[in-house]
């Protein structure tokens, strides 16, 4: 495998501050590279996690998930 200069570098730094081997820091890099990122999108200015088929949830649902939590 060839990797460009800067690649190299990154893969490098990886390498070294996880400690682990070269070959497992591009896997790792690729894979983290290759997940789906959290779709985030503005609703009346608070940001807001985008889920495909998600459906709302209401505030008394979040209030008792809240004192459920305590």
């Amino acid at each position: 495998m060839t990797l460009s200069d800067e690649a190299a570098e990154l893969v490098k730094a990886y390498a070294e501050s996880a400690g682990v081997s070269l070959s497992r820091s591009v896997s790792d890099l690729i894979e983290r590279g290759s997940r789906r990122k959290a779709r985030i999108k503005l609703v009346n200015g608070i940001p807001v996690f985008d889920i495909p088929g998600g459906r709302r949830v209401t505030t008394a649902e979040a209030k008792r998930l809240e004192v459920d939590e305590r």
